[in-house]
């Protein structure tokens, strides 16, 4: 049996693969794959996994790959994947949704960090900026305060519920909006299930952790940010693409939205023109949700566990294709 494996993975990971008998191929490089390399790597494989989301499997990659039966990605998106002709060929489709709380951290930390403009102010103290002291220092740097304010959260998945968890801690009131309401989570979290309009309306932080999907593409757009607080600090970790970000920078710029913090961008790299990186009321940083080793180690480890029971007739534990029937 063969895996095929997009970029390098972790070492605890392989040598999983190999104790188990699997011969674990490698790409050999820490970039996406063009469209050749990856139909090439997946001709004869058995499973694939996939370390990042750029290569695509779709119904024409699927007929060059007539022995997979699994493609495991090593994360939670999957807008790569087409879940449809995965099943209709019997080919398993699972996730690692064991780094939830790791991206919640980081995107907790983008929201204060939005809103209070440290990135900015690390850079006027390193810079050699901060020469006297005074209000005025105060006032160039003035924010928005995020205890015992409202947290809107979009997607109430693992990632939604750990920002819940997070946000209570600063005395914040929790919204929440999910294709699934969700009464027990409710009562644990202290949660308000809301219509999207109201948790627009109401939100003084609005956190995106909904999956990317033809229904969530661009849904944040400019009618959506028209119904925001003028001081809203909107923040994004999910997948580039849910937001307008032509509509984001029109209104970060005009003075209709507060501030905003992305991980996660349209197009990656973002370029370097984009007017996005122009502005002073944001914080960015590059797709770093899950970057702490740990997490890495064991999102890795997870993926070839699935890979090693769906090649040995056995179920996996995270199967998209399970959650969607």
């Amino acid at each position: 049996m063969k895996v095929f494996i997009t970029q390098p993975l972790e070492p605890e990971a392989m040598r999983l693969l190999e104790d188990a008998g699997i011969e674990a191929v490698c790409s050999g490089v820490s970039r996406p794959l063009t469209r050749q390399e990856f139909l090439d790597g997946i001709a004869d494989a058995d499973g694939v996994i996939f370390v990042w989301h750029t290569e695509i499997l779709d119904k024409e990659a699927l007929d060059h790959a007539p022995k997979l039966k699994i493609a495991a990605r090593r994360g939670v998106g999957y807008d790569n994947i087409d879940l449809l002709e995965a099943q209709t060929r019997g080919v398993e489709v699972t996730v690692t949704p064991v780094h939830t709380h790791t991206i919640a951290d980081l995107t907790f930390g983008l929201m204060i960090n939005a809103a209070r403009k440290l990135h900015h102010a690390d850079a006027f103290v390193r810079g050699g900026q901060w020469t006297e002291a005074g209000t005025w220092v105060a006032q160039r740097f003035m924010g928005f305060d995020v205890s015992y304010k409202t947290i809107g959260i979009i997607g109430f998945g693992k990632i939604g519920k750990h920002m819940a968890k997070r946000a209570r801690g600063f005395d914040m009131e929790v919204l929440y909006n999910d294709v699934v309401r969700q009464p027990d989570a409710e009562r644990e979290l202290g949660a308000t299930f809301v219509t999207l309009d109201e948790l627009y309306g109401r939100s003084d932080f609005i956190s995106i952790n909904c999956a990317l999907t033809e229904t969530t593409r661009r849904m944040v757009d400019r009618k959506a940010i028209a119904k925001m607080k003028e001081t809203a600090v909107l923040v994004l970790s999910a997948r580039g693409g849910i937001v307008d970000e032509e509509a984001l920078c029109e209104a970060l710029s005009t003075g209709k939205l507060g501030a905003a913090g992305l991980d996660v961008f349209e197009e990656e790299p973002v370029p370097f023109d984009s007017p996005l990186l122009k502005l002073e009321n944001t914080a960015f940083s590059p797709h770093l949700g899950t970057s702490v080793m740990e997490t890495r180690i064991r999102m890795a480890t997870t993926a070839a566990e699935e890979v090693i029971r769906v090649l040995n007739a056995k179920p996996p534990l995270y199967s998209l294709l399970r959650r969607a029937s």
